[in-house]
């Protein structure tokens, strides 16, 4: 019972960490930490016996979607205020030049 069920919060441990993106590592850290020690009595007190692992498991479910749903909301801050931003300034044109069979001189460029 509790092996699938403690199989499933490991897959999704390995997936939610799979979305965050190597840029924002750093920042989510202290997260990721707060994860890790949730974790951690699955990994040295709990045993198969133990009368607390429903709260460990609940407790482990919370987590994992807190923590989803904060790389979903950084993700979607850097897909869609910066990159498509950035990806709009870089199409402005700013200076247009001629072609290249035509002379070209500063005056054109500067304006008095």
């Amino acid at each position: 019972m509790y092996f699938n069920e403690l199989q499933y919060v490991l897959n999704e441990h390995k997936k939610i960490l799979g979305k965050i993106k190597p840029i924002t590592k750093d920042l989510l850290q202290p997260h990721l930490e707060d994860l890790e020690l949730k974790l951690r009595p699955g990994m040295v007190t709990l045993t198969w016996t133990s009368m607390n692992i429903d709260l460990y498991l609940k407790n482990i479910h919370k987590g994992l979607e807190k923590l989803d749903n904060l790389i979903i909301k950084v993700n979607d801050v850097i897909e869609n205020r910066i990159e498509n931003n950035l990806k709009k300034v870089s199409k402005v044109l700013l200076v247009l030049l001629p072609d290249d069979t035509e002379a070209m001189s500063l005056d054109q460029f500067v304006k008095i």
